[in-house]
């Protein structure tokens, strides 16, 4: 039997006019015109894609738990949050969710189970749907989008059980049920995929554009599987290991591509070469690592004997992605996205804390300072640029990626060793420089110089008690470059 919600203050009362909601004050996200690698709103405002891998958030949270989760990870800067229609554990017309509901009738993806009414305080009444509007309805009010999967990429292209989705027919339907009944919804985005590449089922593509057609037809107000969709009024993606790029480079539906540099090993290199290799593409579009490693995971997905990813794996993740030309990073906690603690069934392996506690793992907050890093600078003009490194550059985790604008540039610098750039790849007479911790998110000064030749550059120490401590693993810092007549804030 389903349980009675109980609502509380905390679900009634978030105060939604207090939060900026971007696509009022901005517009709609759209590619930036001079710059496709990046997305902005339709004002020129860049936007910064700062995720989090909340995937079952749909399937175990609670009325009450669900804007907890929200306001903390809008508290910390992200502004969107991944999660799951029909997941990947647990599915169909099955018990599904928090309060016992299904999301299908019969494993049939033409038939959504439906109930009439939506009154939280009536079991009969409040469905799978209903819990799906409400989440969507609190990340509206708290200004966050939510990107949505309508479904894991086992249930199209199954590797261990049957497929739900057979027919292209089906997918259409199912995208148009999902399209039209958030046709008015201003905060989705569509993630279609889940893991698996689309081609390692004979249909998969086509499902997926099927789907695709399907969800941006339900927006739109039309009903006609001809190929023929406006994508305009949608922002589309795939998820998968390899970026989309492989297989829905020229796709109209797809408006950036995603990736994972995923959790086999530290210092993973493909954090920065799919981002790298997405850049150069002919006709570009943005790029994202989607699912890097997550914190707390084990590495290699060993549950005790290989150690686990931290905040420094996170760190290296997120910063080889972006300066090496993605438009943001989703950030990922072993405990959150799936929403595993002492009441709840763990769906992977062992876990160090309960999500609660994982909401303040420091990898959470440092990720939220490469934001504001980014953001307290012009984003729409940014591109890699490694002809800056004439020594320095390191191998395996000390590889340094640097990304510059017209007026700034990025460097980072993994493991504290010396690098020595050339100058006069920014505008200015004279460049101010500034240390940025991406530890702490805060810089320091360390002056004005003039902008031609060569200059060497050693990190400082890790802080007044460890001034000695300059190199080695976590010794990581971003070195700043301004034009100094721009006069920008500390970074």
């Amino acid at each position: 039997m389903k349980r009675i919600i109980l609502l509380t203050l905390t679900a009634l009362l978030i105060p939604g006019a207090l939060f900026p909601q971007p696509w009022k004050l901005h517009g709609p996200i759209v590619q930036v015109p001079d710059n496709p690698h990046y997305l902005q709103h339709h004002d020129g405002t860049p936007f910064f894609w700062l995720g989090d891998t909340g995937w079952e958030m749909l399937h175990r949270l609670s009325r009450d738990e669900i804007p907890f989760y929200l306001a903390d990870r809008k508290r910390k800067g992200f502004n969107v949050i991944q999660t799951v229609i029909i997941s990947e554990f647990i599915h169909s017309d099955k018990s599904v969710n928090f309060y016992g509901d299904p999301v299908l009738t019969g494993d049939n993806p033409d038939k959504p189970a439906l109930t009439p009414g939506n009154n939280p305080m009536n079991p009969e009444e409040y469905d799978y749907w209903d819990h799906v509007d409400f989440a969507v309805k609190t990340a509206e009010e708290l200004g966050l989008y939510l990107a949505l999967v309508p479904t894991w990429g086992e249930w199209v292209v199954p590797r261990e059980g049957k497929p739900l989705f057979n027919t292209t027919e089906q997918a259409y339907h199912y995208g148009h049920f999902l399209g039209n009944r958030y046709n008015r919804v201003p905060n989705i985005i569509w993630i279609l995929g889940g893991d698996r590449h689309p081609d390692e089922r004979k249909e998969g593509m086509e499902l997926w554009r099927a789907m695709a057609e399907g969800i941006a037809d339900g927006v739109n107000g039309q009903n006609s599987f001809d190929a023929k969709a406006d994508y305009s009024t949608t922002l589309m993606s795939h998820h998968s290991y390899n970026s989309s790029s492989n297989w829905f480079h020229a796709d109209p539906w797809i408006d950036f591509h995603m990736w994972g540099s995923y959790h086999a090993e530290i210092d993973n290199k493909r954090s920065y070469e799919v981002a790298l290799a997405d850049w150069k593409l002919g006709h570009p579009k943005p790029t994202l690592n989607a699912e890097p490693c997550y914190e707390g995971h084990g590495i290699n997905y060993a549950i005790d004997d290989n150690g686990y990813f931290t905040a420094t794996d996170v760190r290296l993740a997120a910063y080889w992605s972006v300066f090496s030309g993605a438009m943001g990073f989703t950030y990922g906690a072993q405990t959150i996205w799936q929403f595993a603690d002492y009441g709840r069934k763990k769906l992977s392996p062992k876990t160090l804390l309960t999500w609660q506690e994982s909401l303040d793992l420091p990898g959470a907050m440092q990720v939220g300072y490469l934001k504001k890093l980014m953001t307290s600078r012009p984003m729409n003009d940014l591109e890699p640029d490694l002809s800056m490194i004439i020594s320095g550059q390191g191998s395996c985790g000390s590889y340094v990626p640097v990304i510059r604008g017209k007026s700034h540039a990025f460097v980072y610098i993994p493991t504290g060793n010396q690098i020595t750039l050339i100058l006069g790849k920014i505008s200015g007479q004279r460049i101010k420089g500034w240390w940025f911790n991406p530890r702490t998110g805060i810089a320091k000064p360390i002056g004005e110089f003039e902008n031609t030749g060569e200059k060497s550059f050693d990190v400082p120490g890790m802080s007044e008690e460890l001034g000695w401590l300059r190199t080695g693993r976590g010794c990581d810092w971003v070195l700043v470059l301004d034009d100094a007549s721009k006069n920008f804030p500390a970074p």
